[in-house]
């Protein structure tokens, strides 16, 4: 019986054309299917992150709006108690006492999206370079407003303070604690309420005996004057981050709905 052997056909160079192009074909294919792919997932973390930091840029206004909201009545208050002192070198420790508005209200930058984008490198999805700078000027503008706001929180306390105790009488800086700003501090100890009433008449009749000299007075108003201008730099500041904040929050939801 004989076997009979099928001869080896050699392929001809076409078909090795056509088996390499096709190969190449499909790596390249392959290639551009995973770069598209993560062309996808980078533009898709770039809006995220860009819709979260959209919000952040709204909760800075928020905060914004309350602390003006709640700022300028004291400013404008010390303003007037402050050209009072200048002019009216009879007003009373009780006017005093009564007019004096010394809160800090405070601007605190949420930058916890920022942040997380700068440090995982996250900024770089998004292509718009011109919205990335923007971003990264917000954010120093943000700071610094807060800075400012520190500032001024730092200031008026050591200031303050190192006046009152050196200079002002004790009946004076009672009856200004007692004010409702500092009901909810002054009270953490349930018998002061008790302890203050029992004081009460006498602290009221040192106000109405207690002058003080021209020398305090000067240095009350001098104190004045400085916490109502660096007020007013804190207010500055946030109003200008507030405008900035319309033109960048307009470009992210042009760059989010064009992507």
């Amino acid at each position: 019986m004989e076997v009979h052997h099928h001869a080896h056909v050699p392929k001809q160079w076409k078909e090795y054309i056509t088996e390499f192009v096709m190969l190449f074909a499909a790596v390249t294919l392959g290639f551009i299917a995973e770069n598209y792919r993560e062309h996808q997932i980078e533009n898709n973390r770039a809006k995220e992150y860009l819709m979260l930091f959209r919000d952040e840029i709204k909760r800075n206004n928020a905060s914004i709006d309350s602390v003006l909201q709640l700022a300028m009545p004291v400013l404008r208050r010390n303003e007037q108690l402050y050209f009072r002192l200048y002019s009216d070198a009879s007003l009373s420790n009780k006017r005093i006492t009564d007019s004096l508005d010394l809160m800090v209200h405070r601007f605190s930058n949420d930058k916890r999206i920022f942040d997380q984008m700068k440090n995982s490198g996250s900024l770089r999805y998004i292509k718009d370079q011109a919205l990335i700078e923007e971003i990264s000027k917000y954010e120093r503008d943000a700071d610094f407003a807060e800075f400012r706001t520190f500032d001024q929180e730092t200031s008026a306390g050591k200031l303050f303070w190192d006046f009152l105790v050196q200079e002002m009488p004790p009946a004076l800086i009672i009856g200004w604690l007692n004010q409702a700003n500092f009901a909810q501090i002054m009270q953490l100890n349930p018998s002061y309420v008790s302890m203050y009433q029992m004081q009460k008449k006498q602290i009221e009749a040192d106000l109405v005996q207690i002058r003080l000299s021209k020398s305090v007075r000067q240095k009350l108003l001098n104190y004045l004057i400085n916490k109502c201008t660096m007020q007013k730099l804190s207010v500055l500041n946030l109003t200008i981050l507030q405008k900035k904040s319309k033109p960048l929050l307009e470009h992210i939801n042009l760059y989010l709905s064009a992507n």
